[in-house]
């Protein structure tokens, strides 16, 4: 019982001074307070409710969790170093006390982007299939029009929906005998430096220095292109969630929680970063083309530099999440098995 308990409340304690954080933070206060709603019922909802619950239900999860797997809780181990810390101010940092605290700093800043990410795509996927059901009838004369007003927002909500449940959700649990437990967490600065920037609210100042040009949903004036493009777009971002999807209970940046083979990774060791970066230049060839067309070459060259700044940012991504996962005699093994980062059977 003792032990549960300094499990529990240790671990209610962060949440505790989390969401006083978040609540206090004047970004993270503006990023949560956001109203959903669906436009086929009256029903709508502030993300910060949804948060609220969320750590409530969190909290009840604990008892039983506690309960069933004994070990020490990573909030455990991160007050117990502090209290060694300052009772003894040269005590030395062991390395399960940097796999929590780092655990726990990933926790903190990616779960609260994800709730609201994955509030949003609750409602806009509804929301979408909803319209594009309603619409149906348009198929009947124009494919085109329907692709147009309906289809292509309406797959692309269910693919990000699908990529954002996984991370969502295994973000906030760990469960040992599922092996999904944090193994390791990335030590070193470069790696927190190009996931971060990818981020908010880091990205907000990544792209006031190399800018975003980007368009989700491009248009081609050919409409067979238009539609064979913006496919190929779905395709690439289907592969990038399946990715996730594969991940399953490992889901989560800058952690090792095992390593996993399942297709797509069988074939290529980071296939959503490249997947997404094949989306990201298809979204920005209609621009690079325009400026080509219209001699508007220096505009032609800063996009070219900003899209290719952003996809050596996830170059960097896929070789330090190498180096790190790497320490890792598993992940060896299935380097050897896996040749390839990206391309199956070139690069």
């Amino acid at each position: 019982m003792k032990n549960f308990l300094k499990n529990y409340l240790s671990t209610i304690l962060f949440l505790i001074l989390a969401y006083v954080f978040f609540y206090n933070n004047k970004f993270y206060h503006g990023f949560l307070i956001k109203d959903f709603s669906f436009n086929f019922t009256n029903f709508s909802i502030n993300t910060l409710t949804i948060y609220k619950w969320i750590i409530i239900a969190y909290i009840l999860w604990l008892i039983p969790f506690y309960y069933i797997f004994t070990d020490k809780s990573k909030a455990r181990i991160v007050l117990h170093y502090l209290y060694k810390k300052i009772t003894n101010i040269k005590h030395k940092m062991q390395n399960e006390d940097k796999v929590s605290i780092l655990a726990w700093s990933v926790k903190l800043f990616f779960a609260p982007l994800m709730i609201v990410w994955f509030t949003w795509q609750v409602f806009t996927m509804s929301n979408n299939m909803h319209l594009g059901y309603n619409d149906l009838s348009i198929l009947n004369y124009s494919f085109y029009l329907y692709f147009q007003k309906h289809l292509f927002r309406g797959v692309m909500s269910i693919i990000l929906f699908v990529d954002l449940i996984f991370f969502t959700i295994w973000y906030l649990i760990e469960i040992p005998s599922l092996n999904n437990k944090i193994k390791s967490v990335e030590p070193t600065f470069l790696w927190w430096f190009v996931v971060l920037v990818c981020y908010p609210p880091f990205n907000t100042h990544t792209t006031s220095i190399i800018w975003w040009y980007s368009t989700e949903f491009p248009k081609f004036a050919n409409d067979y292109i238009h539609i064979a493009l913006n496919t190929m777009i779905l395709i690439s971002m289907w592969i990038y969630s399946w990715a996730s999807l594969s991940l399953w209970l490992k889901a989560s940046n800058l952690t090792n929680r095992w390593i996993v083979k399942k297709w797509p990774y069988k074939y290529v060791r980071h296939p959503a970063y490249f997947s997404k970066n094949i989306a990201w230049w298809i979204w920005w060839f209609p621009l690079l083309f325009w400026n080509i067309v219209s001699w508007q070459y220096k505009d032609f060259f800063i996009v070219l530099f900003s899209l290719i700044v952003w996809s050596f940012i996830y170059f960097m991504r896929a070789i330090t999440e190498e180096r790190h996962l790497s320490l890792d005699e598993d992940y060896i093994k299935y380097k050897k098995e896996v040749k390839h980062r990206f391309i199956p059977w070139v690069f």
